[in-house]
């Protein structure tokens, strides 16, 4: 038989509406005695509340969406991570989805988490410059993460890092064109070569699917070529450790004869073989901020935007002065 308020309050001696300031931490202040005999009883007689009632009366449901292109990436696998634990702090559980890098199924998860009422949907969309006017039908705040500003900023950023290490022949592997991330790494790419005078022609670029075979394979190609670079920027985390074999298995040693920098590799950049030079956003900024916007945001929200320019730049091992 399930356990009911009012059970909770015979036990603990007090009333059933005691027991309601308790679970929801007011209106009204509970004295610490009563206070700790309904927590007793509750944790005593196993009692849950009916979250579907509550959620009936306050029209909230103290839940929200995270919608992301694919966990498995070390980017999105840790802003979730950080997102889940600050969202349990406040009191919220987060419904995960992922798209697999497909807008189709995006919209399909978008709507399913609308159809189970929860407060908001945090979005990292696959194609965050997409037209997103349909979403404001779904009665529901969308806070979409971009920052489309850092994708230029950090790849200006990692090309004239190898520069200042007096690298010569300066290389690029990246994602696939199609990728909206890659097309806007390719502005800062076209702006620092510019910046430098240095004509496109004379360096390598290279693009690949977002696996580490993939990455392997474009790698070991740049890395074998009459004349490779002595300098690469390996844009994603998938492609950096199979670049890091690639020229292991050439006998190509990093960093004296070829300097690395990649982005959002997180802290396991400590733990690679040498330690990759990276370029990160703060996630736990990020988290915290998204968190905080959809939390705040009104039941009457609807497309929010969650943006910033901030990134680090993390020299380790594998950038070095040629000799």
């Amino acid at each position: 038989m399930r356990v009911t308020r009012n059970d909770v309050a015979r036990a603990a001696g007090v009333s059933p509406s005691v027991v309601s300031y308790v679970m929801n931490d007011g209106p009204r202040p509970v004295s610490k005695s009563n206070r700790q005999r309904v927590l007793a009883a509750i944790e005593e007689l196993g009692y849950r509340r009916n979250s579907v009632a509550r959620a009936m009366r306050t029209r909230k449901t103290n839940s929200v969406g995270l919608v992301l292109p694919d966990i498995s990436i070390a980017y999105f696998s840790a802003i979730t991570q950080r997102i889940t634990e600050i969202a349990r702090a406040s009191g919220l559980i987060v419904i995960v989805a992922t798209s697999n890098g497909n807008t189709y199924m995006e919209r399909e998860h978008l709507t399913e988490l609308a159809a189970r009422q929860v407060d908001g949907v945090i979005l990292m969309s696959v194609d965050p410059a997409q037209d997103l006017g349909w979403a404001e039908e779904l009665g529901m705040p969308v806070l979409v993460v971009d920052r489309p500003i850092v994708a230029i900023e950090s790849t200006i950023a990692a090309v004239e890092h190898l520069l200042s290490h007096q690298r010569q022949r300066i290389a690029r592997l990246t994602g696939p064109e199609h990728d909206l991330i890659t097309r806007r790494r390719d502005i800062g790419w076209v702006r620092v070569l510019a910046q430098n005078s240095i004509d496109p022609k004379s360096v390598i670029v290279r693009r690949a699917e977002l696996s580490s075979e993939a990455g392997y394979a474009a790698a070991f190609a740049m890395l074998s070529s009459p004349t490779p670079p002595d300098g690469v920027l390996v844009e994603t985390p998938l492609h950096a450790s199979a670049f890091l074999r690639a020229a292991h298995d050439l006998q190509l040693d990093v960093p004296s004869e070829v300097s690395v920098i990649t982005c959002e590799y997180g802290k396991d950049a400590e733990f690679t073989v040498p330690r990759l030079t990276s370029i990160d956003s703060p996630l736990d900024q990020i988290a915290s901020r998204a968190v905080e916007a959809i939390t705040a945001a009104s039941p009457n929200d609807r497309l929010l935007t969650l943006d910033g320019t901030e990134f680090k730049l993390w020299e380790r091992e594998s950038c070095a002065e040629s000799h």
